[in-house]
């Protein structure tokens, strides 16, 4: 099994943070972004309770929601009946799916919370259509925002107390999932700005911190969190305002990637030719996932 976060433990209260599923108005953009047609095949990888799923396969795409974590399966299956959805429970680093099999695939708010997420991008590639596209949503924030340096301030606190990587060990920026996503071929085509995060205040935030309602702290030991939580909220309480309200993140974005032509003539055209009538769960690789 991949070194990731698993939401199981917090499965329940995950609509309530993310959102049940995607506003209509981001799933308008993300269509015309994406190029979608009703019939398109669709692989969400990391899927968790279907806010992203759901609303494709409403609009008629069929779907494929691959999640790791029982306990966001639960809560997929019971969101998605009645919907065109098939859910599959494995790891987005080994796909069980034929080369080429989906004209879309959607990877969201994920490659942060695993360590393979490279590898999720190869396989990603592998199954993805010639003239397909890959979305990827990053929500994690960027650098220069006050609640993510705080968590990073946590992060850093809990390293020099002996933690290894005590929370999100995937990628950490946007420009590495861009650069990589170029070695294999993929340039970034659209981007389709969503929004942003919900509005609290920093006290709040490190409030859910404190308490491990959030996964910051759900692989630190006890005794590492008495250690460092109160210089940690003593070093916040210095350099912050904490009643301020801010969203977090300040901005959701998409971007759309699209395969490079290797064309002498038109270098930097992209393909965007679609491909319908596949059936969108081949299994090459007999072993784990099941599909309900």
């Amino acid at each position: 099994m991949a070194e990731r976060v698993d939401f199981s433990r917090n499965a329940a209260l995950f609509d309530r943070r993310h959102g049940v599923v995607l506003a209509d108005d981001e799933v308008d953009q993300l269509w015309h972004a994406a190029g979608f047609h009703s019939g398109a095949t669709v692989l969400d990888i990391g899927a968790g309770t279907g806010r992203v799923a759901i609303p494709l396969a409403v609009r008629g795409c069929t779907v494929v929601a691959l999640e790791p974590a029982r306990g966001m399966v639960d809560q997929l299956r019971a969101k998605a009946a009645g919907c065109r959805v098939s859910v599959v429970i494995g790891e987005g680093g080994l796909l069980p799916f034929q080369a080429g099999a989906f004209d879309t695939v959607v990877v969201a708010r994920l490659l942060y919370l695993t360590k393979d997420w490279r590898e999720i991008l190869r396989e990603a590639n592998r199954v993805l259509a010639a003239g397909g596209s890959v979305l990827h949503e990053w929500g994690n924030g960027q650098d220069e925002e006050e609640w993510v340096q705080l968590r990073e301030e946590a992060r850093r606190l809990f390293e020099q107390a002996g933690v290894r990587e005590p929370f999100h060990p995937g990628v950490r920026s946007e420009i590495e999932v861009d650069a990589d996503l170029e070695k294999l071929g993929l340039a970034r085509a659209a981007d389709v700005v969503a929004g942003q995060g919900p509005i609290t205040t920093l006290r709040e935030f490190l409030r859910r911190l404190v308490h491990r309602e959030l996964s910051y702290t759900w692989a630190v030991p006890e005794s590492v969190l008495a250690e460092c939580l109160p210089r940690f909220l003593a070093w916040s309480e210095e350099r912050f305002d904490l009643e301020r309200p801010l969203a977090m993140p300040r901005e959701i974005r998409w971007a759309v990637y699209r395969r490079l032509l290797a064309s002498p003539d038109s270098p930097n055209d992209f393909e965007v030719r679609h491909h319908s009538g596949r059936v969108a769960a081949h299994l090459t690789r007999p072993p784990s996932p099941r599909a309900s």
